[in-house]
């Protein structure tokens, strides 16, 4: 999914990354709600399933979101806009690496 951007081009004042590492039937949050988000991306460089979750950490449940493969990706951008909190859980200890953008 990545670089699936509407037509024009993206502009980001101020981009964020970052890898976050999960401990196994933990979830955490990994990007905070933001109303000036305008892209995010989450890449998973595990061997093992992560779930992203549009939610806080403590509602964020396994197979109950997003399910990123090994080596999956997931994107937000002006086409499926989201500025809530994200987190992540999974079954197994598990890395991935993100991307936020904001105006």
């Amino acid at each position: 999914m990545i670089n699936n951007f509407a037509s024009g081009v993206q502009v980001f004042d101020t981009c964020t990354s970052g890898e976050k590492t999960l401990i196994a039937n933990s979830a955490s949050l990994v990007i905070e709600a933001n109303v000036n988000r305008r892209y995010a991306v989450f890449i998973n460089t595990s061997v093992v399933e992560i779930t992203l979750s549009f939610t806080e950490a403590n509602k964020a449940a396994i197979n109950k979101g997003i399910v990123l493969k090994p080596g999956g990706s997931y994107e937000i951008n002006s086409t499926n806009l989201y500025v809530g909190a994200v987190s992540a859980i999974s079954k197994f200890a598990a890395k991935f690496s993100f991307v936020e953008c904001v105006e």
